[in-house]
């Protein structure tokens, strides 16, 4: 990695965009623009990051020898940034989900492939150690032949008083919310330690209704037009079958993932609450726990591996790997209106 030949911009000035600059920081590489479609926010963002903003999203991606595109907009404007930096040869690095439609999904593969350019997905939780202890697991037989799979992702962020962002509108997050925001996570999580594709789901989801609001400058009541919880049973190749629930009314709930396998030896628990830990139990061995207990870093270890050269051995997402999330996605929200079984579309 010659980092002096090595100038990322950045699209997006919120929350993640800045986890993205800091697990740049921790490789001494500094962006060298910022856009988004919020001019105020990318200006202040400028100011924190050292680097100039953009007047618009082709001036950003036309930017002085600009070699890499964090795509950290909202999962809408995803299509649009990737194809236009995919056509002038940039290395992309894009916030998950991949897009929150297959069909949309689908484009982004094919640009990226067109053009021959690394394209990378940060699915960030594969890089915490007990997700890769988890795989080892399963592809070293530790556990024998997977069985089941099953899990939550619990969040309290729109528990009662609600958050009201641009996740509650469709023009930004896309047709669902939780599906989209969480759901994403915890199914590419699942696909990734079985290494066994999805196939098929059946699902339901359901609302609140009417919340009361604080965004800290604004109160009231409002009715979101997405889901805040669902639910899904999962059947994915070789007969593993599984069951996730996700929601973001959990009080209490900072950001739990749970992910827990039974094998036909023994059964294996990964959760995020010590996620660089595994737990692994046998009835007549009891339970081990391997690994560290030590904070999540797995943002910036995606980041590394990606600039260091390591995103296929640590196994880092790609845009193929997203698109097959989207079909994920959408089988999900089929689902849940016909009340049946749904395939994956491939």
């Amino acid at each position: 990695m010659d980092i002096a030949k090595i100038r990322p911009v950045i699209v997006g000035s919120g929350y993640i965009a800045s986890q993205h600059v800091c697990a740049l920081a921790e490789l001494g590489i500094r962006p060298v623009a910022v856009w988004s479609p919020n001019f105020e926010h990318a200006s202040a963002a400028a100011a924190r990051w050292g680097c100039v903003v953009a007047a618009d999203l082709a001036e950003e991606l036309d930017w002085f020898d600009a070699t890499h595109v964090h795509v950290c907009a909202t999962p809408m404007q995803h299509e649009e940034i990737a194809l236009e930096a995919a056509e002038r040869g940039h290395v992309l690095v894009c916030e998950k989900p991949l897009a929150p439609t297959l069909a949309s999904a689908q484009k982004m593969v094919e640009a990226v492939r067109r053009r021959d350019v690394s394209a990378y997905l940060t699915f960030n939780r594969r890089m915490d150690t007990g997700v890769q202890l988890l795989r080892d697991a399963i592809g070293s037989g530790t556990i024998g032949q997977p069985v089941t799979v099953f899990g939550s992702y619990r969040q309290q962020w729109n528990a009662s008083p609600s958050s009201r962002d641009w996740r509650f509108d469709p023009a930004q997050v896309g047709p669902s919310r939780v599906i989209t925001e969480i759901g994403s996570h915890w199914l590419d999580l699942a696909e990734f330690v079985l290494g066994r594709p999805l196939r098929a789901v059946h699902a339901f989801v359901t609302t609140m209704g009417e919340r009361s609001f604080d965004t800290g400058s604004e109160r009231g009541q409002f009715t979101p037009v997405n889901e805040d919880v669902f639910s899904a049973q999962l059947r994915f190749e070789d007969g593993v079958v599984g069951h996730v629930y996700g929601t973001e009314l959990a009080h209490g709930m900072f950001d739990d993932i749970e992910l827990q396998i039974d094998g036909t030896l023994r059964s294996a628990v990964w959760s995020s609450r010590s996620p660089n830990q595994l737990a692994i139990a046998h009835k007549q061995e009891g339970i081990r726990i391997y690994g560290q207990s030590s904070p999540t870093t797995s943002i910036s270890a995606c980041i590394a591996a990606i600039y260091g050269g390591k995103a296929t051995a640590l196994g880092v997402a790609t845009f193929t790997e997203g698109a097959r999330n989207a079909a994920a996605m959408d089988a999900i929200r089929a689902s849940a209106v016909s009340g049946e079984w749904r395939e994956l579309a491939s």
